[in-house]
């Protein structure tokens, strides 16, 4: 289950059976439902070792177009995984670039 990192409420850790699988434009997308929840989603979201960053970027949940596959496409190029959190009407942008260190103090 979802666990808010209490000492950072910037982060938490999610298991992969707690995301659902997006199709869009030919490419799948993990998305975290985030809709019941009523505190706002973390900066930071970690998945089997890999920590996920805010990208400050969201698409509409229905009606994104071609521009959420293309995004999604752009960063596996750069070798990035992509993840989304969904809430309300909202899918919030979050990228793994495991070249990036995670000293962010």
């Amino acid at each position: 289950m979802a666990q808010i990192d209490v000492a950072d409420p910037t982060q938490m850790t999610v298991a992969f059976d707690e995301l659902y699988v997006l199709e869009s434009g030919g490419v799948d997308c993990f998305v975290l439902d985030w809709n019941d929840q009523k505190a706002l989603p973390p900066y930071y979201i970690h998945v089997d070792g890999r920590r996920f960053g805010y990208t400050g970027t969201t698409y509409l949940v229905k009606g994104h177009g071609a521009q959420l596959p293309q995004w999604v496409q752009s960063e596996e190029a750069a070798n990035h995984l992509t993840l989304f959190v969904e809430r309300d009407d909202r899918l919030l942008a979050y990228v793994h670039d495991p070249s990036a260190t995670e000293d962010d103090e």
